[in-house]
């Protein structure tokens, strides 16, 4: 009998909340790696949701970002539906942090309006093509 070791839609998630937490705190792979004890390589593979990440190991990272279990967690717990997020690119991510650092919300909604306006042209470019 043959085990094979394989990753759920669970993996992705905690993969994908690790990611962004990751970015949101300003932490190179490599540096979180070295953290909790796992290679660059092995954060990879956790964030893509191609290798399991242990208990332990969550709680560490966790610890090296300075973030909840409950983020990590996000979007596994009993009652909530369970969705595989979209990737964000890790400039979406920081244009997101920054966005919530702005504390004019006149000028909170020009910005979003502005991007909302450069997305639907590049949408329109797109389908253009």
């Amino acid at each position: 009998m043959t085990y094979e070791k394989s990753t759920t839609d669970i993996d992705v998630i905690i993969g994908a909340n690790i990611h962004r937490a990751r970015v949101l705190a300003g932490v190179s792979r490599r540096g979180l790696g070295k953290a909790v004890g796992l290679s660059f390589s092995q954060i990879k593979k956790c964030e893509d949701g191609q290798r399991r990440i242990s208990a332990s190991s969550i709680v560490a990272v966790a610890q090296a970002l300075n973030c909840s279990l409950d983020q990590l967690w996000k979007g596994i717990g009993p009652g909530e539906a369970m969705a595989v997020l979209p990737a964000h690119s890790e400039d979406a991510i920081a244009v997101a942090t920054n966005f919530d650092r702005i504390r004019s919300p006149a000028h909170r909604d020009a910005i979003a309006k502005l991007i909302a306006t450069l997305a639907a042209r590049g949408a329109l470019k797109s389908a253009a093509e």
